[in-house]
């Protein structure tokens, strides 16, 4: 009985390690799939603004166990175009961590936040959804 037990047990670990190591690699794998948002900063929006919501929401992608995976905010560095001076992109592992992520009560709550401030962006802004190409 001892020995059934410790057999149990031991089975019981490696399939416990096979499916955290499984579930680590696709949450820390590489970007499938990519959202960019080209715009210009709209009246009533501020860099440090958009900066710290962005930065709100990649605290609980993060928390969620999706290390790769978030938003990053650039600007033009120097003169040279006169539109589309902001960018913004997200980055996901797949369509699946993406769902994961956005379905998430505290992405929800904290993408509320960002709602009024996205919604003016949204209004001036070019938005694709991409796929990496094999």
């Amino acid at each position: 009985m001892k020995q059934l037990l410790i057999s149990l047990s031991a089975l019981w670990l490696l399939v416990s390690l096979s499916m955290s190591t499984s579930a680590q690699a696709q949450q820390t794998s590489t970007t499938q799939l990519k959202s960019i948002h080209l715009f210009d900063m709209p009246a009533g929006v501020t860099e440090a603004q958009l900066s710290a919501m962005i930065g709100e929401l990649n605290t609980i992608i993060k928390r969620l166990g999706y290390s790769n995976a978030g938003y990053t905010l650039y600007k033009v560095a120097g003169e040279g175009t006169d539109t589309y001076r902001y960018y913004f992109e997200g980055n996901w592992p797949n369509t699946e961590a993406y769902k994961k992520i956005h379905d998430d009560k505290s992405f929800q709550e904290a993408d509320k936040k960002l709602g009024t401030v996205y919604e003016k962006i949204k209004a001036v802004e070019l938005y694709r959804r991409l796929v990496k190409v094999k």
